[in-house]
């Protein structure tokens, strides 16, 4: 593909034939999820055709999960192409990485988990009933399934896979990776070359469906989707809601680069001034203290990009897909922030960042904050509509290990409403200010704590920092630009003395 931007036309038609999908797929869906459970109740012993009725169950699910996935894909770059800024564009493309990566893995799995792939089980299933014709066709699908896996599916593309749904311990990690991510290009080639593979396998299933006689039995009512419709209606009068949070994308997403901007200052400095290690150790302290704020922005701005893609949606399943992202935002931010399990909260930004600093605070009022801001993630991290294990493995993996999550997943797309995800959202989003804020005392109350410790250490270094300031302030650039660049070393200045 090439590299040159598209055009707004083109941008506009892609939308445009993806938003068809819905019309064309969802009854389709119902179909392949009405043939699939009818096939379920029947027990291989008993039934005439029992040598083959795995084989059946298998293609249908294969069919199932590629129209799942399809219109999944749709609904992340449709969002991309009806995003307003960089910022929202990154929040979105980073799902096309996400659901090709769990695509490839439902299917002919990644690493040790390849025994317990789809294909691993249809290439048995080949082999018993020993069809040349099947046994071909699934080789040539499969060759070309590590095509892409070699391009597309590396050690690098899992990681950032991890990265954009669990985000990480170091958030910087995590803004770094979403930095990268500046043109449209390479994840549209991603999920170009992963429909490839869906557009195969669906000739592959429709030929082997019609091969085998598999019986398809068409949904009369189409899971009442139309009343679920009715029933999870979320209304935004006059878009006041998508508009503000446009705003509050832009807010954050500011705030978001100023401080990692901080952050990254002493590794700069370290390697301008050709310091050793020991110089951003004596720091990295302080700069941890601040990765809770950076982690309850990120949530922030990803519950903001998830609603902005709902609010905006054209088709109920499109809606549906989007408010999933929301399921796993606030499941996935909180566990990082606080933690569901005893294991999760001491490794949690709050109990090594804010709680483990703030109890050894002599401020009565600070410790009456902190006693009150940790009964409410208590409550947050007993919350079933929170803390669902199993609703939030269907809207994360299509398979988890040897559990198929693909029909369960169906369900909760139809029934999914959207006054309950976003009043979890609401939950999560009142407490986030509050977070900041005594984060904001932690990393004081840490600042204080490590002053001493490095100022006696710190005097070669601030001689080395003052001739970089005089460096500077002769240079001839932009004043703006340059006085940017001196109060963030004079931050860092302060810190040392």
């Amino acid at each position: 593909m090439s590299q040159v931007s598209a055009s707004k036309e083109t941008i506009q038609k892609l939308h445009e034939n993806m938003g068809s999908n819905f019309s064309y797929f969802v009854p389709l869906l119902c179909n392949c999820a009405s043939s699939l459970e009818s096939l379920e109740q029947l027990n291989k012993n008993e039934s005439e055709n029992g040598e083959n009725l795995s084989l059946w169950k298998i293609l249908l699910k294969l069919q199932l999960f590629s129209l799942t996935i399809n219109l999944d894909l749709s609904t992340f770059l449709r969002a991309d192409f009806r995003s307003t800024s960089n910022l929202e564009k990154r929040g979105d493309l980073k799902y096309v990485n996400v659901i090709t990566i769990e695509g490839y893995s439902y299917l002919f799995g990644l690493g040790k988990d390849k025994n317990n792939a789809l294909w691993e089980i249809i290439k048995k299933l080949a082999e018993q009933i020993n069809d040349e014709e099947l046994i071909t066709d699934i080789n040539d699908i499969e060759q070309q399934a590590k095509e892409f896996e070699n391009i597309y599916a590396q050690r690098e593309d899992r990681n950032k896979r991890n990265l954009s749904i669990h985000y990480d311990s170091d958030p910087i990690k995590v803004y770094n990776f979403l930095s990268q991510i500046d043109d449209e290009t390479p994840e549209i080639n991603r999920a170009s070359a992963f429909l490839k593979i869906l557009d195969d396998l669906s000739i592959f299933v429709n030929k082997y469906i019609h091969k085998f006689q598999i019986p398809f039995i068409c949904s009369t009512n189409n899971y009442d989707i139309e009343i679920w419709e009715k029933i999870n209606y979320f209304s935004d009068e006059n878009r006041k809601l998508f508009n503000e949070l446009d705003e509050k994308l832009v807010h954050f997403g500011e705030q978001l680069d100023s401080i990692a901007a901080q952050c990254k200052i002493p590794e700069i400095l370290q390697g301008k001034l050709n310091l050793d290690n020991t110089f951003t150790e004596r720091l990295q302290p302080l700069v941890e203290s601040i990765y809770p704020g950076i982690h309850i922005l990120f949530i922030y701005l990803d519950l903001a990009c998830a609603v902005r893609a709902y609010l905006s949606s054209e088709f109920y399943f499109e809606k549906q897909l989007n408010l999933r992202r929301i399921n796993v935002v606030v499941y996935e931010g909180f566990k990082h922030l606080y933690g569901y399990t005893d294991s999760d909260h001491l490794k949690s930004f709050w109990q090594k960042n804010i709680s483990s600093i703030l109890k050894d605070s002599t401020n009565t009022n600070l410790l009456d904050s902190l006693t009150k801001i940790e009964v409410e993630l208590k409550e947050l991290a007993t919350d079933n509509g929170i803390n669902n294990t199993q609703l939030r493995e269907c809207t994360v993996h299509y398979r988890y290990k040897d559990r198929d999550n693909i029909v369960t997943l169906f369900h909760a797309l139809i029934k999914s409403n959207p006054l309950i995800e976003m009043n979890k959202s609401l939950k999560l989003l009142k407490l986030l200010p509050k977070l900041l804020k005594i984060n904001t005392e932690s990393v004081s109350f840490k600042y204080n704590l490590e002053q001493e410790k490095i100022k006696s250490s710190n005097n070669k270094t601030l001689a080395q920092i003052d001739n970089v300031l005089s460096m500077i302030e002769q240079t001839k650039t932009d004043p703006e630009i340059k006085q940017q660049i001196i109060n963030s070393i004079n931050n860092v200045k302060d810190l040392l003395m």
